[in-house]
């Protein structure tokens, strides 16, 4: 009977457990800003599943609350570029997620909104909290309470093109770092240590040319932490970005394959903004103008940094550091100055080539 019992008393708690995991299991995974040219103001937060927010607006803030967690590698503030609001803050409290917006002006209950977007199979969007908030006094026009989806204002990152380099803020990021030593050689180089080198000469090129640079790192150490997992660390790469409101994040790596007689370089983006492939094409253009290298082209990929970033990003593939041949040529001081000045002028002509601010 005591046995029994027992049983009884441990599937209850099991089944108590799960409901709770069930109720606190959604997540945000990502916070996205932009504002629209209608300019709105827009603020998504991507979920790992439905939930619901709560909205309470203050004099001085407007603040959501939002039904489950924060996952740990998703930054807490952001800086962005608003004529209502200078930052975004996220707090995590247990189950729920608090959302502040410090407000720079005095809202009206018509001058923000917020709704819930549901998961798209089709473009594979994740569930979705949006809260928008109209500029000056004009408000939204009332929406009928039908049960119906709002639909979507589109929304673009705020970022600066043409005009020039000069003033223009660019974010590198060398590949890995720290823990993470990258593609190694057969002469024992390291992926880490090329990537600095070529990054941290490309900045003092950019500078030269007027530009405004920021750097994920700048010496041997990983952006996240020794312990982080993979999207954890590519996440504090991409946030870098953001908090210093770059206009152009450019990663730099060296390639590799498991033939060593490949080679060439290659110039990555994915398409979430109508700059990215300019500027990888820019810079393409470039590098392999440049050098004897073969011309492996610019290339849409998913990789992390490309698509987690509002901004232009472009991801290089400077050289195979597993083909002998352009292993020394990583290694040499000419080759990483020369590599350099040709990113740097494929930053330039991106400028250059964009016309006028968004």
């Amino acid at each position: 009977m005591l046995t029994k019992l027992l049983i009884l008393l441990m599937c209850l708690f099991s089944f108590s457990f799960n409901l709770a995991a069930e109720a606190s299991g959604t997540e945000i995974t990502a916070l996205h800003w932009g504002v629209s040219k209608e300019n709105v103001f827009r603020v998504v937060l991507d979920c790992t599943g439905p939930t619901d927010a709560q909205a309470v607006l203050n004099d001085d803030s407007l603040m959501v609350s939002v039904e489950g967690g924060l996952k740990p590698y998703v930054s807490k503030d952001y800086k962005v570029k608003s004529d209502t609001v200078d930052h975004v803050e996220l707090q995590a409290t247990g189950e729920k997620t608090v959302l502040q917006l410090p407000l720079t002006r005095k809202l009206a209950d018509s001058d923000y909104k917020i709704f819930v977007l549901k998961k798209d199979p089709v473009t594979k969007r994740p569930d979705r909290i949006v809260i928008d908030i109209a500029s000056g006094n004009t408000g939204f026009k009332p929406v009928a309470s039908t049960g119906a989806v709002i639909p979507s204002i589109l929304a673009k990152p705020t970022f600066e093109i043409g005009g020039g380099i000069k003033g223009k803020m660019i974010t590198l990021d060398p590949g890995h770092g720290g823990t993470d030593p990258g593609a190694i050689g057969k002469q024992g180089t390291k992926e880490k240590d090329i990537t600095l080198k070529i990054a941290m000469k490309v900045r003092d090129y950019l500078l030269d040319k007027g530009a405004e640079v920021s750097m994920t790192r700048t010496n041997d150490k990983d952006v996240y932490g020794p312990d982080a997992t993979d999207a954890q660390e590519l996440q504090a790469r991409v946030d870098a970005a953001q908090a210093n409101d770059a206009d152009l994040f450019v990663s730099i790596h060296c390639n590799a394959s498991t033939n060593p007689n490949v080679g060439g370089i290659s110039s990555y983006f994915f398409p979430k903004t109508d700059y990215d492939k300019i500027a990888a094409a820019a810079i393409q253009q470039d590098l392999t103008k440049k050098f004897g290298l073969d011309d492996l082209g610019v290339r849409q990929a998913n990789f992390y940094v490309n698509k987690r970033s509002s901004m232009p990003t472009v991801l290089i593939e400077t050289a195979f550091i597993s083909n002998q041949k352009e292993e020394k040529l990583l290694r040499s001081n000419w080759f990483q100055n020369k590599m350099a000045k040709a990113i740097a002028d494929g930053i330039e002509d991106y400028f250059a080539a964009t016309g006028g601010d968004q």
